[in-house]
């Protein structure tokens, strides 16, 4: 059975540089303290201002800040974002968490049968996973 914790390069991300009509889709790779990486499609400029998106919560913004390294891939690019302010990594950090809850919740439902609503998957996901989770952070 695979593990519950989902990697954050299974986490849809979506990007909106500032001058840029539209988003790009792409898959979240690492999120730290000081920012975060994701592959898009297309070649993002290096010191491009963005917001960046989980569209699977919320059409509001996860975070902001500027691209800081942006390398080609076979089919992508991955890229380097550092955050704007402390905030945006703060939430960063709480979306990814609701990520992995929400990705707990759909595992548990197709492996062992059971429906958990949020609160039940938060509380459950809290107790096996916050402490690996919150050293990923120190």
């Amino acid at each position: 059975m695979r593990e519950f914790i989902r990697h954050a390069n299974e986490i849809p991300v979506a990007v909106k540089v500032a001058g840029e009509a539209g988003s790009r889709r792409g898959h979240l790779r690492d999120v730290s303290v000081a920012g975060l990486a994701f592959d898009v499609a297309r070649r993002i400029k290096v010191g491009s201002k963005l917001n960046f998106y989980i569209p699977s919560l919320s059409d509001e913004p996860a975070g902001r800040g500027r691209v800081v390294w942006c390398r080609p891939l076979r089919a992508s690019f991955r890229l380097g974002l550092e955050f704007e302010q402390a905030y945006d990594a703060y939430r960063a950090r709480m979306v990814e968490q609701l990520c992995l809850i929400e990705n707990y919740r759909r595992e548990v439902k197709l492996n062992e049968g059971r429906e958990l609503d949020p609160e039940q998957a938060a509380a459950e996901w809290v107790e096996a996973y916050a402490a690996d989770f919150d050293r990923r952070y120190s």
